[in-house]
């Protein structure tokens, strides 16, 4: 009876071993099956708790400020306007035309945020240094113009080529004192003749602001308003009279004293124009560059 009652505990224990043993596989089997489960599943994106944010749009820019070169310059030609093959330096012009063409939309009037950029041209002459700050505000693509002509170094060489000491036709009160430079022939009466162009004129860029004042730089064109190229004059006088009816892209900044000294040059006066001289010796543009003022 004993030995009954033994065999029948015991078997009752080993029934619930396997019992355990089978829960801990099931558990263990389970436990597998769910860490695969999540294992297997796609990473979800982690969320940033700081959102990028976007960067403030550039306000809208002039149109003026984009002009092409050819919206910039007159279609056709002058009448009985050729212009030279080369500059008294030696350049050819039609090589010289080509890279004011080229470099037109590379030069930059404003910056990333929309606003004006502030470029200064210095010529340098034996007589001292002439700083020039551009106006694009005024007249942009006379500026443009000026910058691509310095770039592909069309000035270097050349020379004042005139002086001019003038009274106002119908007010002589008025006294017009400037000198001219930018000629492509210097001294050449060819040069007139083609208004100083290398093969383009530029549409004026009038202002009704009174802005011909002493140090002004302004554009030559001729009885065509739509005719200035590569000429242009430094005033050492006001000249209201100018003021509507020539194109002022800048204001000496500083070395106008240089200028002064030139426009008392000894020179020939011109036969067929009243109060205008040619230099004996002309001031030479031994280099004019352009940079950026930040």
């Amino acid at each position: 009876m004993i030995q009954h009652e033994y065999l029948f505990s015991r078997g009752l224990v080993r029934l619930a071993l396997f019992g355990l043993l089978a829960v801990v596989i099931l558990t263990g089997c389970h436990r597998k099956t769910t860490e695969q489960q999540v294992s297997e599943q796609p990473e979800q994106p982690v969320e940033q708790a700081d959102a990028k944010t976007e960067k403030p749009k550039a306000p809208p820019v002039d149109p003026r400020f984009r002009q092409t070169f050819a919206d910039a310059t007159r279609a056709e030609p002058p009448p009985d306007c050729r212009p030279c093959d080369a500059t008294s330096t030696g350049k050819s012009t039609g090589k010289l035309y080509t890279e004011v063409k080229n470099s037109w939309d590379s030069i930059p009037l404003t910056g990333e945020d929309g606003k004006l950029l502030t470029y200064r041209a210095i010529i340098e002459t034996k007589l001292g240094n002439i700083e020039i700050d551009l106006k694009p505000d005024i007249a942009p693509n006379h500026v443009r113009n000026f910058i691509a002509l310095a770039r592909a170094e069309y000035f270097d060489g050349l020379v004042f080529e005139g002086i001019v000491h003038q009274s106002a036709p119908d007010k002589p009160e008025i006294k017009t004192d400037l000198v001219v430079a930018g000629n492509p022939t210097g001294m050449d009466d060819a040069g007139i003749a083609s208004l100083g162009s290398i093969g383009y004129w530029l549409k004026p860029e009038f202002s009704d602001q009174p802005l011909h004042e002493e140090g002004a730089i302004g554009a030559i064109h001729g009885e065509e308003a739509d005719t200035a190229a590569c000429r242009f004059y430094i005033m050492l006088s006001k000249a209201p009279n100018l003021d509507g009816t020539s194109t002022v892209f800048g204001k000496v900044s500083k070395g106008l004293d240089v200028v002064r000294t030139i426009a008392t040059q000894p020179f020939k006066p011109d036969e067929q124009e009243e109060g205008y001289g040619r230099p004996l010796q002309p001031v030479v543009m031994e280099k004019v560059t352009v940079q950026i003022v930040k």
